[in-house]
Formats: C-alpha cells, sequence, structure tokens
C-alpha cells in the first residue's frame, strides 16, 4: 500500500492509534471512500483526507470487510493492519460521529482562542444593471447602504477586528453589484487606511460598470485582491441571460475590457461559467475565445458550475459529468483551471461555509444587520452594527453544535459537508450523494494521472 495524498497531519494524530485492540472486530470505517479504475485501487478517508492506493491482494481482503467484521489476526493475514491504524478500518464498538463531533469541537475551541472577526462580507447594494433569471435575490427589495451606514460599519469593524499577528482582514464586497456601491467602498476603505488598519478585499461582480479609473483605484485603495467575475457563454448567450438595462451602455464587449483592466492592474480574476442543460453544448466554442482574449494572462483562471436550478432537475448528475468533461477541455487546450478543493490541500475543512464560522465571518446588510448566510440576507438576524447582540438566544442557537440528521451520519461525506442539511441550508439538494460520489471519483482520477507522472512522490508504507 502507498500513500498518494498526504491527509491532515493534525486529525490523522487525532484518530492514529499505534496499537491495535487484539480482543476487538474491525469494520470500514464511514468515512472510507473506495474506488477502483483501470486496475488501479484507492481508498480515500474524508476525515483525514488521506488516499492510498492497494495492491489488488490488499483490495480484495478490505473488500471482504465490506461483508463482515474481522479479527486482528485477519488483518495481520492479509497485510492490512496498517488500515486500521490509520483509521479507513474501526473497531465495531467505535462511535464514529461522536468521534467527528469531538474533533470539531477540540478545532473550534483553539480556533476561538484567537479572539476577533478576520472576514466581513459587506451587502453594498441589491441593486443590479443586469437582470439574470437565475438570481437568487430576484425578489430582495431594492436598497443600498447609506453613508451613515458606512461610516458605523468602519466604528464596528475597529471595534471587531481581529488583530492577529498584523494579518490583514477580509473585506468581501457583495451585491446585487457590488460597483454600483463603488463610493462606499472608497469611503470604507479610506477610513480604514486612516486608522493604519490592514485589509485587503474581494469582490464578485459582472464588472460591466468597472472604468479604468475604478480599477486603479480598486488595486491602490480597495486592496482588491480577487474578483469573480460570472459569465454564461458566448456573447448571444451572455447578453441573453444578463438582460441589461442599457444592453447598448452594457454587454458582452464591456465585461471583456472590465476583465482586462482587472488583470492589468495585477488583480487575480476567476472566471465562473455558469453552466446549465441549455447553454453546455456551446461550451467548447466559448473556450476558444476565452483562448483567444486571454490566453496570455497569467492572473485569469476559470470554474464552471452548475446554476442552483439545475440541481433538482432529472439528468442533473449527466449535467455535472459534462463539466468534468469540459474541465479537462480547458487544460488541454490551455486555459487556466481554478483549483476549487482539489487534492492540492491537505488541511481539514473545519468550517464548510460562513454559516457555521460566526466567529469568523459576518454578514452585514445594505442597512447594517447581521446575518449568518449571504443568500439569506436579513431573515435570520441576531443583531446590528448599531446595537450590537440584539437575540442573544437566537446567536447562541446560530452558534451552537449543529444536530446531525441521521441520513448524514451514515454518509461517507459527512465532513465535507454543511452540518445545516436540510434545515434551511439553501446549498442542499437531494442528489447531494451522487454528486459527491462523482465529484470525489473525479478527483481521484486525476490524483492518479498526477501520479502518473510524478510516482517517486509515493510514500511506500
Amino acid at each position: 500500500m502507498k500513500i498518494i495524498n498526504q491527509g491532515d497531519v493534525q486529525i490523522i494524530k487525532t484518530t492514529y492509534k499505534k496499537t491495535l485492540d487484539m480482543e476487538a472486530e474491525y469494520r470500514l470505517s464511514i468515512f472510507t471512500y473506495m474506488y477502483q479504475s483501470q486496475g488501479r485501487y484507492l481508498i480515500r478517508n474524508t476525515l483525514t483526507l488521506e488516499v492510498m492506493e492497494l495492491t489488488d491482494v490488499e483490495w480484495s481482503a478490505v473488500v471482504a470487510i465490506k461483508e463482515r467484521p474481522v479479527n486482528v489476526q485477519y488483518l495481520e493475514d492479509s497485510g492490512i493492519t496498517e488500515l486500521a491504524k490509520l483509521g479507513y478500518l474501526i473497531s465495531v464498538e467505535k462511535d464514529e460521529i461522536k468521534q467527528y463531533k469531538k474533533i470539531i469541537f477540540l478545532l473550534k475551541t483553539m480556533a476561538s482562542a484567537k479572539k476577533g472577526i478576520k472576514s466581513y462580507i459587506i451587502f453594498l447594494t441589491t441593486a443590479c444593471n443586469a437582470r439574470c433569471f437565475y438570481c437568487f435575490e430576484e425578489n430582495f427589495k431594492t436598497k443600498s447602504m447609506s453613508l451613515d451606514t458606512a461610516d458605523r460599519l468602519v466604528d464596528f469593524i475597529l471595534k471587531t477586528r481581529s488583530i492577529e499577528k498584523d494579518k490583514p482582514i477580509h473585506l468581501r464586497w457583495f451585491g446585487g453589484e457590488p460597483l454600483i456601491g463603488a463610493s462606499i467602498i472608497r469611503r470604507i476603505c479610506t477610513a480604514l487606511s486612516n486608522h493604519n488598519v490592514p485589509y485587503k478585499s474581494f469582490m464578485i461582480t459582472n464588472a460591466s460598470l468597472l472604468t479604468p479609473e475604478m480599477a486603479k483605484e480598486a488595486k491602490e485603495l480597495w486592496h482588491l485582491k480577487n474578483v469573480q467575475v460570472s459569465l454564461d457563454g458566448s456573447r448571444e448567450d451572455y447578453e441573453l441571460r444578463k438582460n441589461y438595462y442599457l444592453p447598448e451602455k452594457y454587454n458582452y464587449d464591456t465585461v471583456m475590457r472590465a476583465i482586462h483592466l482587472f488583470s492589468e492592474q495585477g488583480i487575480h480574476v476567476r472566471l465562473r461559467i455558469n453552466v446549465d442543460f441549455e447553454n453546455i453544448v456551446r461550451m467548447p466554442i466559448f473556450f476558444s475565445e476565452l483562448k483567444k482574449e486571454f490566453g496570455t494572462m497569467e492572473n485569469i483562471d476559470v470554474y464552471l458550475t452548475a446554476l442552483y436550478q439545475e440541481r433538482e432537475k432529472e439528468g442533473f448528475i449527466d449535467l455535472y459529468k459534462k463539466i468534468y468533461f469540459l474541465t479537462d477541455l480547458l487544460d488541454e487546450i490551455g486555459i487556466p483551471r481554478t483549483i476549487r478543493s482539489e487534492y492540492d490541500t491537505n488541511c481539514f475543512r473545519m468550517n464548510m461555509c460562513m454559516a457555521d464560522a460566526m466567529n469568523d465571518n459576518i454578514v452585514i446588510t445594505t442597512d447594517g444587520i447581521f446575518n449568518n448566510c449571504e443568500h439569506l440576507p436579513e431573515s435570520r438576524t441576531w443583531g446590528n452594527i448599531f446595537d450590537g447582540v440584539t437575540d442573544p438566544d437566537k446567536e447562541k442557537e446560530l452558534s451552537a453544535e449543529p444536530v446531525i440528521d441521521p441520513v448524514c451520519a451514515k454518509c461517507a461525506f459527512l465532513p465535507e459537508c454543511t452540518p445545516y442539511y436540510k434545515t434551511g441550508c439553501p446549498g442542499w439538494f437531494s442528489k447531494c450523494y451522487e454528486y459527491n460520489c462523482l465529484k470525489t471519483e473525479y478527483k481521484l482520477d486525476r490524483l492518479l494521472k498526477g501520479v502518473d507522472m510524478e510516482s517517486d512522490d509515493y510514500e511506500e508504507i
């Protein structure tokens, strides 16, 4: 057996057993995911993030354990005792959910010792110059942050920000279209600079409102490091789906120029390509256009994702199979691909989203109201920047350890998923297990290809 992806050392130390219980019987961990492809055998521990390749003999021995528990003698005779020590196999008596909760508790306890908020997700406005048919804010009331609220927000940041070895706080500008609120960004950043607060910022935007002067300001004053620009395909697809109010002024060409402006300022641009059942067939043509437009730029990358509306439709998994095919096509034609949750990281994600990272993150709406999710502004508030916490019980409820649904408690992907499950999370969908299987196997295939190229990086056990 060989380790082909190192796991999270901290988690492995927590779960690693140097010696086995000679009286115990062992079963497959619920966090062990097994995968075989073209005569190669992988097992992945979704809790420790480690991936191992087994021989066919070792694989057969593990497959047999899926049918019935085995004793230590069986593990020794099969040469797989190391799998029990590393948590792929566990004692029948072991309560894995209890262990999982303990790990989360320990990690969050250590993290909570670092006081202060690290990231502020700021709704500048709910207004937008586009009318995308898929926007989750379609029914939101249009409003923008006032100057007074912006000033009070600065005061709130000064009182609550994390002070950790002079690390910069993160300001994440959100909308609507956040560039509509450029003057508010300027006001907040100027005030923070005057108070010598280190910060860097990030933005999700359609980019259509960007000017050369604004791009320069974004670099020098906003300290904008990364920007995500959503695209929907070539000109016809894009302009139909964006449906701008003034299409003669804001259009495909405007956005392409804006992407160049960001890039020329050294701001990293992440292009999010929104895919659905209708436009996916035209993506290869669009890729050719992207290659021609941005092929020489080093600070632009691309990723594809399905619209949320597609998740409950028949054939959603097939749609994602096509997305992964197109992702490989990006590599083939030389367009930099965004690395998202690949096996390039070996760190356990203590928080799956901002909603369960309230100690580090906070969403602030245009009216200065606190929230725990950008998709649900003002619907779950427990306070505001003017009065602080106004509903301690609600804050405590949101910060409390989540109740794990019985279905999730049996799922290998529990450590990689939001603990909110069905209870109010807008990201949950019924085909989550099938999607996670597909995503995991796609990544494992890519990992195998990388290992083929760098087989000397194997660690023999």
